[in-house]
């Protein structure tokens, strides 16, 4: 019975596991420093099953949003500048790996004495048709590690945002001389071409 029953608990638990998988995952988010100060942020997603019951079929997923949140500490004790960016990825297809690139220009990244590294403080949402998806371990920085840190840093780049409104550029819309490296890009719903 003790040899039926342990396989029987490893099945159940990777059966939980598995269930408990989002559909979009950010697998990993990576910075890097680009020519002329530039900084590229990465965004490494991974698709599961789609887990809405009135999904056409399971294995695709759509109307798939990301926004990134950077936060970066100035000179001024206390004080941040928060950019927040958004891409639409039309549809991707269970085991896809797909990477979303954003960028600050090197100029600001200059005039503010920011890091062309990491941000202080940043983190992915990620939502699929308008419901947001748990934000997983991997889409935010450790400094953002408890929850309560993590709603209070949103709020405020949320509230903050504004005044660097359409500075950090999803991949599509930065000069194609300072994008770096790309791969693995989804098809993006390019709102901003449209009429």
């Amino acid at each position: 019975m003790k040899k039926l029953l342990l396989p029987l608990v490893l099945f159940i638990g990777a059966s939980a596991c598995a269930h408990a998988q989002e559909a979009i995952e950010v697998d990993q988010v990576n910075f890097k420093s680009l020519r002329d100060d530039w900084v590229q942020m990465e965004v490494q997603l991974q698709c599961g099953k789609n887990p809405d019951p009135a999904a056409r079929d399971d294995r695709y997923v759509s109307n798939i949003k990301v926004k990134a949140y950077l936060g970066y500490a100035l000179k001024e004790k206390g004080q941040f500048d928060f950019y927040t960016s958004e891409v639409e990825i039309v549809i991707m297809e269970q085991g896809d790996d797909n990477n979303v690139y954003f960028y600050l220009p090197g100029l600001i990244v200059e005039r503010d004495q920011l890091s062309s590294t990491d941000p202080d403080y940043y983190f992915v949402e990620v939502s699929i048709d308008g419901k947001l998806q748990p934000v997983s371990k991997n889409a935010r920085s450790s400094s953002l590690r408890d929850d309560s840190v993590l709603a209070s840093m949103k709020s405020k780049a949320d509230s903050e945002a504004s005044k660097n409104e359409h500075i950090l550029m999803p991949v599509y819309l930065t000069p194609v001389d300072y994008v770096g490296r790309v791969d693995k890009l989804p098809t993006f719903l390019r709102k901003d071409v449209r009429n």
